[in-house]
């Protein structure tokens, strides 16, 4: 049976943190770490010197889709749920029966 990891700290209230939120999200719109994310993403990428050996262009899609996971990921860090929405409706749809 699989584990399913688990972050450090729960999910909820790293966005109880609202100024966390606020700096991760100017630190990841900052140019220069963009531009570092530019530079790690083409030099994993992978490319046509990497097609002779499978084994080697298997290795550069990994660290690909780990470079793009893990800055996709902490851009999702810097929005908020949208977890109001969901609990209000199902809430109203419920009501009926009072």
């Amino acid at each position: 049976m699989p584990k399913h990891p688990k972050p450090p700290i729960p999910i909820d209230r790293w966005f109880k943190d609202q100024e966390s939120v606020q700096q991760l999200r100017e630190t990841l719109l900052h140019p220069s770490f963009q531009q570092a994310v530019a530079i790690l993403k083409e030099i994993s990428g992978p490319s046509f010197g990497g097609l002779k050996d499978s084994e080697t262009n298997s290795l550069r899609h990994a660290w690909y889709a780990g470079y793009r996971d893990a800055f996709n990921d902490l851009e999702k860090l810097t929005k908020f749920p949208e977890n109001s929405k969901t609990s209000s409706t199902t809430l109203n749809e419920w009501t009926h029966i009072e």
